[in-house]
Order: structure tokens, then sequence, then C-alpha cells
């Protein structure tokens, strides 16, 4: 059951890539979400219920703070983010909760300091309740100056005080050892102060039905449906149907596909059709694991408007066994954003992620960071000083820190 699951689950890589995320930023910055630990050197959980606080100390290099090349300012910035967590898990359920702020001081820039610019939180849960059915859910909140940052469109509007809210619900029903059915509702939330971006709700709800063809080869036949309401917008509705498969090419490569006509019904409006891709490769290495995801779908322009026809392609390259102790993570990102009936969107965007991760002791890690953004929008939508709402933008950051974690266990 699991392994049917698990690797119908990549068939389904649409569903994750509309859901903005902390893991998903291009760069999580420290305290967004409790640090990882896949080398497992921290002590083993030998009770159910475990509660870590933690202090992360930052200190970053930001060379373009407001996002916007005509605008070009560079500063040093301290941060302070407080986090906790909390897992749970027995035999049949598991829940993680984790939220965090960061307190950020501007040298330069002293305006922008501010103690709760910056916040995360993430929570998911998992509960088996027999052999047959599995329930999740899932809620993801980010808010952040850094626009860029909030949604997974990737698209900046500047700097502008802005948060999303992703909530997901799931059940999967395995009938037999060969096939399951899936199904999920979720809900997206995007929000900016500015009065010139716009803000959006995102309705998704889809339902897949998978197949074991053999032992490697995984087939999945589904539908999903969306419902935006974009401020100042035409109320929208899209239907998906896919179909896909999933082949464990080898014990450690994974590749999968899905695919199929997206039909968007604009309120009042005309009726178009344009595919819906998703293609996901993953491979497991001596030295970690390393990925390249395609996305193809109709979403939002991150407050520009929309709805829009959204590509993407990432890749991931996690490594830990370089030293005891130390992981590394290379995350690049490079993303299209267009506006299907004129050039009022069209915004092209890449952002490159590395971090470094150091656990001194169970308690104690060093990190380390660098990210690059580069926007180029040839967009048509003006702010009413008759500039650029999505600027051209080149930003370099570059973090260095310390982290405090410990572990609370109770009985």
């Amino acid at each position: 059951m699991k392994r049917l699951i698990g690797c119908a689950g990549l068939c389904l890589l649409a569903v994750v890539a509309v859901a903005p995320a902390a893991a998903q930023f291009p760069l999580p910055l420290p305290g967004q979400a409790p640090a990882l630990d896949p080398q497992e050197l921290q002590q083993p959980r030998r009770v159910p219920f475990t509660l870590t606080p933690s202090i992360t100390i930052t200190e970053e290099f930001n060379d373009n703070i407001f996002l916007d090349n005509d605008r070009r300012e560079w500063d040093f910035i301290t941060g302070f983010t407080p986090g906790l967590a909390l897992t749970f898990e027995d035999a049949t359920r598991r829940l993680s909760l984790a939220y965090s702020f960061t307190a950020e001081l501007f040298a330069r820039e002293t305006d922008e300091s501010h103690a709760f610019d910056r916040q995360s939180f993430v929570g998911d849960a998992l509960w088996r309740v027999n052999p047959q059915l599995t329930l999740t859910l899932a809620d993801t909140f980010a808010f952040s100056t850094d626009t860029n940052l909030v949604a997974t469109e990737a698209v900046s509007t500047g700097r502008d005080r802005a948060w999303s809210n992703t909530l997901a619900g799931g059940a999967a029903w395995q009938f037999d050892r060969l096939t399951a059915l899936r199904g999920g509702l979720g809900w997206t939330v995007e929000r900016f102060d500015s009065s010139e971006a716009q803000d959006s709700d995102a309705y998704r709800a889809d339902l897949v039905l998978d197949r074991r063809l053999s032992p490697r080869l995984t087939g999945s036949a589904g539908y999903q449906f969306a419902y935006f309401d974009i401020e100042r917008e035409e109320r929208t509705t899209v239907h998906t149907p896919r179909i896909g498969v999933a082949w464990e090419a080898t014990p450690t490569i994974t590749l999968s596909l899905t695919g199929g006509p997206s039909i968007e019904v604009k309120e009042d409006s005309s009726t178009r059709v344009t595919p819906a891709v998703t293609a996901g490769y993953r491979q497991r290495l001596g030295v970690g694991a390393w990925g390249l995801t395609y996305d193809r779908a109709i979403g939002t322009a991150g407050g520009l408007g929309g709805t829009t026809d959204n590509q993407f392609i990432s890749a991931f390259l996690d490594v830990t066994t370089l030293a005891k102790g130390l992981t590394v993570q290379v995350s690049p990102r490079y993303s299209i954003v267009e506006s299907p009936r004129d050039d009022s969107i069209d915004v092209r965007s890449f952002t490159l992620g590395v971090q470094a991760t150091y656990r001194i002791t169970p308690v104690v890690a060093l990190v380390a960071g660098y990210q690059f953004f580069r926007q180029r929008s040839d967009s048509t939508i003006l702010t009413s000083a008759g500039t650029p709402l999505a600027a051209d933008a080149d930003q370099n950051r570059v973090f260095v820190g310390i982290q405090f974690g410990y572990p609370i266990r109770f009985d």
C-alpha cells in the first residue's frame, strides 16, 4: 500500500506545485521552518510527543532590498528568529507543527526594521484510520516583505507586506494491493498591503484513481477542478482531466508524467483550452538525492492579476554525506507567468538558493547560504505613479548564522 500510494503521489505533483510552503521557498531562510536533520544526528525520539523551542541569529547582506533595479539599495540585516516546533507520532497518527517569526534590524534603512515582517507556520497531520483509509491535513502560512517569496509564482511586486496561506485536506482509500482512490480539497489565499496589487482566493479539488500496472509502473486517471476569485477580475473556473504514469526505472530512479487539457471558463466571457503537464525525475545518490520537475498549469500571477499560464522548471540537490553533521541544499528555479489573451502580464524570473547547515552538537548548528533572484518583466501593468508594478530586479543575498534548538520530550 505504501509503495503504491507513494509512487502514485508523484503523479500529482501539480497539486503540490500550486501550494506555497516554507519548504518550497527558493531559499528557506533560517527560522522559517524547523531545521531538518537528514543525517539523524539528533538523539532518537523515544517518546511520541516532542516540543522543540529554538532561536536563530543571522547576519545578512542584501544588495537590493527593495527588489527594484531603479531603486537599488544595499544593507546589512541582523535577524533574530525564535521558533517553536511540536511533533507527535504513534503507530497510526502523525502531527507536525512549526511556527517562527524574525525580528530584523537594518543597518542603513532603519525604517525597515520590524519584529514581525517575516513569519512562517507549517502544519501537517496524518491519520491511518485503518489499513485501507488514510486521512491527511496540511496548512502553510507565509508572511514576508519579499513578495517573490510569498507565493509559488515567484513574482516580485517590490517590497510590500504580503502573506499567503494554503489549507489542504486529503483522503486515500486502498481498495486492494493494486488499486487506490485519492481525493483532496485545497484553499489558497494571497493578500497584499499595496492597494495596487490584486488579492486572490483559489479553491481546488481533485479525484484520482491509481492502479499498479506492474511491479514498477503505476497508472493514474483523475479530474482536477479549480475556482479563482481574483480582485477586480472575472471569476474563473478550470476543469482538467488528467492521465499519468509513475515509473520506478531503477531502485533509485523514479520518473513521473501527467497531463491533460485545462478548460478555462471565465464568467461572462469566453472559454479556452490549454495543456496542463507535470513531469518529474528523482534519483537517490550516494551523497544524497537530486531531482528535476516541470509544471505547466493555469494559476495566478502573485498580485498582478490573472488568471495566467504558468510554467515552472525547478531542481534540487541535497548532499548529506560530505562530512558528519554537514548538509548542503541547492535549489534553482525558473518561472514563466504570462497572460493568455494579451501582454498585460509577462514575467520571467530565476531563483538560485544554496544553503549549508553544519550541526556541531544535537542542539547547536551553524548555517550559511546564498540566494540569487533575477526578474525580467514586459508586463504593461503600471502603478499610479506610472512605474511597472513588476519591475526588473537583480538581487543577491548572503547570510551566516547560528541556531540553537533543544528538543523537550514528554511521555
